[in-house]
């Protein structure tokens, strides 16, 4: 996937902290960050690594909380 591709993807996400939908959070896990509703305990698969990987980058830049495990 391109890196434009990828950011277009990335951006289908952005609900994730435009804050739209409350309660999302990066946890981090030995395998690597996962994205999780601390209001609904649910996780989010983002199938494809690389869109994975910017919308958690994007999540960082917004400030959504980073936790070190499920609450």
């Amino acid at each position: 996937m391109e890196p434009t591709e990828i950011a277009a993807s990335a951006e289908e996400y952005a609900f994730l902290w435009n804050g739209t939908e409350e309660g999302w959070a990066i946890i981090e896990t030995q395998i690597g960050p996962a994205v999780y509703n601390t209001r609904t305990s649910h996780a989010l698969l983002i199938e494809d690594n690389d869109v994975h990987t910017h919308v958690i980058q994007l999540m960082r830049e917004h400030g959504c909380p980073s936790l070190d495990s499920i609450p």
